[in-house]
């Protein structure tokens, strides 16, 4: 029986398609913390003009009540992204994931290989039952590699 380890981790953060997952991603996130930052400098602008200018009691009522609106509308707007960002990173995780399977069962079909493990799954493994090289290779080779450094599509959200 004929038995290989793939290194999973690897090979994705490598895979141009799962960098264009990551980039689809982080422009969501930049699109929720705009949406925050612009409620955020709203909910400010109230605030500062209570404390500066004497306001009489319909428009303080006014201003509580939009700000209680602007709270609201942000517990919703990030209870919202939450579910969106959870289920997009799981959709873009297991598509990306069974085109690397693909890839991964077309060469063991090519070398007569039985069994592909994921080396996060393996204690120890002789280093010349290693595949990881040998898929990362057919990703060049298909012009699917990206090589991924570090905080490449990282976003700050505020």
């Amino acid at each position: 029986m004929q038995t290989h380890v793939v290194d999973f981790e690897e090979v994705l953060k490598n895979y141009i398609p799962y960098h264009e997952s990551l980039k689809s991603i982080q422009k969501d996130k930049q699109e929720f913390s705009n949406t925050i930052e612009g409620i955020k400098k709203e909910m400010e602008t109230i605030l500062s003009s209570s404390k500066s200018l004497i306001l009489d009691d319909a428009t303080n009522r006014k201003n509580q009540d939009r700000f209680r609106e602007l709270q609201t509308n942000a517990v919703q707007v990030e209870s919202e992204f939450r579910a969106h960002i959870v289920a997009k990173q799981n959709d873009e995780l297991e598509k990306n994931f069974n085109q690397v399977i693909e890839i991964v069962n077309d060469w063991s079909q090519q070398n007569s290989i039985d069994l592909v493990v994921n080396k996060s799954s393996v204690v120890y493994v002789n280093p010349k039952f290693e595949i990881t090289k040998d898929i990362v290779e057919i990703i060049k080779q298909k012009g699917l590699y990206q090589e991924f450094k570090e905080g490449m599509y990282e976003v700050e959200v505020n």
